[in-house]
């Protein structure tokens, strides 16, 4: 604890799994780093502790399931969101199958710190750590004494990584650490992706590695990546891309060697201009001699790739991780969510070359680069967890008492969730004015490229309709929230986070309730104007009711949600608008739109609500 960071040789345990290559990749990139400070790292296979096998079977079952029953995976996956309670008991066996090899690990190395870079292994080690503080002496000697810390190796947020005996977790985004530390109650925090140098300094060989591959000066060459197991839509993928003029498919088919015949066969047949390859040592090569990065799987490849300088293009994710990744990163603004051919053709285009778009997505990608890991375990390995934050006792009183004076009201409302049940109970949830039917209520939900966008602010001020925001998108491009603002057009609240991809709500209702309470008073900080409305993308619970009641905002449900379909890239007519009906609430995603279709969107609406004679109103004239 006392032990001084500078001179102090440190013992690192490293628990990773050879589940793909991007857990393990982390975790040699992290032993790496420590070696190269002095320290001494250990790098040992989570799945080399259950017994009988049992790690080697989970892992050739997770493959299976991506190849021939992706769904499977899909309903194991958000399983987690939904019944989050399950992961304490889960630990519990986990622990009980794997602490034994553990603590064999532990005293082999005499580690002072132990790393996880593998979600199922900080379950486990959460575990052990939690038995550490037993009040009783043989559970304590199960336990882990040492710290422990968590580098999540996903971008986008799972439960899984969150355990609330794990001393501090390291997150590669912001969001996803705020998320687990609202879980755990520890020290979450973002560091930098766990990326080797070669990729940083691949640059000055893309001459070189582009006359290797054979490529063009004015060819776009578009790597598309598939992971080391090569699952997903790749052919597809590869089909479109090589379809397109000026675009030249390169494609990494990791270990699959079925799949790289496969895609040779099918260029050769249909004459594409195509490149398949099997596996590499040397990515920090082949990405300098790309343009842009076609991935679905959300893993160690998309890090690679920003350290690298290379814009990613997020389509067709892969289940699970892949989807969740896909939706966090396109919320950040690191990479872009292509939804079908012809929009992966139009990204494709958009970032492959430079340009404002591509310039934009590598300096976020860029800021993510910030805090080293390595640093920071080694603090951890010296100076010990950081502390646990402290509930004062008048906070503690209060959360008491208001748990016991709203628990008759909870108990039906917060296990019964549903729109339909809230606006039947009728507390909370706004309805237009009485008085006045011709009003029409419009919203829209906005990507941080349409708040910005100075076509889609006229359109919103034009039809009077609100600005609907999540606050992690506001936070990220504050001065253009003041812009909306400052052209008379409302902001509301869309929550804390807005989560496309994946529609399960990932917390317990009665936390989600409560960050997204917050959210209406932190923008209205950052907005510079009065947020009246939470306008949630999710399904509410009574919880959501009684936090609008106490802090004075009003729970938006609309009656409409646009576009009911997308189908590509518009033209106008394939972006239609229903009917209006006066005193009606319509709400646009424009999450599942171009910022230039949100402006034909936006016109269409102007166009119906002129033709009936009606009128546009924000939805803070709701009640």
């Amino acid at each position: 604890m006392g032990r001084q960071l500078q001179g102090t040789r440190l013992r690192v345990l490293i628990v990773s799994a050879s589940v793909g290559a991007g857990d393990l990749g982390s975790a040699r990139e992290l032993a790496r780093r420590l070696r190269a400070a002095g320290h001494e790292p250990t790098v040992v296979d989570y799945l080399e502790a259950p017994p009988l096998r049992i790690g080697r079977a989970l892992s050739t079952s997770y493959e299976a399931q991506l190849r021939h029953a992706p769904w499977v995976y899909e309903l194991l996956f958000n399983m987690w969101y939904w019944a989050p309670m399950l992961l304490a008991p889960v630990s519990r066996v986990l622990s009980l199958f794997t602490r034994r090899a553990v603590a064999r690990w532990v005293r082999q190395t005499d580690a002072d710190v132990v790393v996880s870079s593998y979600s199922v292994a900080t379950q486990a080690l959460g575990d052990m750590r939690r038995r550490a503080a037993s009040k009783w002496p043989w559970v304590r000697r199960s336990g882990l004494k040492v710290p422990v810390v968590s580098c999540v190796t996903d971008f986008g947020y799972h439960p899984f990584w969150a355990h609330r005996s794990v001393d501090l977790s390291l997150a590669t985004n912001a969001s996803a650490a705020a998320r687990i530390a609202r879980r755990t109650g520890r020290a979450a925090m973002a560091c930098a992706p766990l990326v080797g140098p070669e990729f940083a300094r691949a640059t000055h060989r893309r001459p070189t590695e582009r006359r290797r591959l054979g490529l063009g000066s004015e060819e776009v060459a578009v790597l598309v990546s598939s992971g080391s197991w090569g699952v997903g839509d790749v052919k597809e993928t590869m089909e479109l891309v090589a379809r397109s003029p000026g675009l030249v498919p390169v494609v990494a088919c990791g270990r699959n060697t079925v799949l790289r015949q496969e895609l040779e066969h099918l260029a050769r047949t249909q004459g594409y201009r195509a490149l398949a390859l099997g596996w590499t040592d040397d990515m920090a090569g082949l990405m300098a001699a790309c343009d842009v990065l076609v991935e679905n799987a959300g893993g160690l490849t998309c890090f690679e790739a920003m350290g690298a300088g290379l814009p990613l293009v997020s389509f067709r994710p892969i289940p699970g991780h892949g989807k969740k990744s896909a939706s966090a990163m396109a919320a950040a603004g690191v990479s872009c969510l292509a939804r079908a051919g012809d929009e992966l053709v139009e990204q494709l285009r958009r970032v492959g070359r430079p340009g404002p778009a591509r310039r934009a997505m590598l300096d976020a990608a860029a800021r993510l680069f910030d805090a080293d890991a390595a640093e920071v375990v080694a603090r951890v390995g010296s100076f010990g967890p950081p502390p646990l934050p402290r509930l004062r006792p008048m906070a503690r009183l209060a959360r008491a008492a208001y748990a016991v004076s709203t628990a008759a009201a909870l108990v039906w409302g917060g296990l019964t969730t549903g729109v339909g049940v809230a606006a039947a109970a009728g507390a909370g949830v706004a309805h237009p004015a009485p008085g006045d039917p011709g009003i029409v209520y419009v919203g829209a939900r906005l990507t941080p490229a349409e708040i910005a966008d100075p076509a889609v602010q006229a359109s919103l001020a034009r039809l009077h309709a609100s600005a609907v925001i999540d606050l992690a998108t506001a936070e990220l491009d504050p001065l253009a929230v003041q812009e909306l603002t400052a052209r008379d057009v409302g902001v509301e609240s869309g929550g804390a986070s807005y989560d496309q991809v994946q529609a399960s709500t990932p917390t317990a209702p009665w936390a989600l309730a409560q960050s997204d309470s917050a959210s209406v008073h932190a923008l209205s900080v950052l907005s510079g104007q009065p947020v009246a409305a939470l306008v949630p993308d999710r399904t509410l619970s009574a919880f959501d009711l009684v936090d609008a009641g106490s802090d004075n905002f009003k729970v938006v449900v609309p009656g409409w949600a646009l576009p009911a379909a997308t189908r590509g890239p518009y033209p106008r007519d394939e972006l239609e608008v229903p009917q209006l009906q006066g005193g009606d609430v319509y709400v646009v995603d424009g999450f599942r739109v171009t910022p230039a279709q949100l402006v034909v969107l936006l016109g269409l609406l102007g166009s119906e609500e002129a033709a009936q004679h009606l009128h546009g109103g924000p939805l803070s004239w709701l009640r």
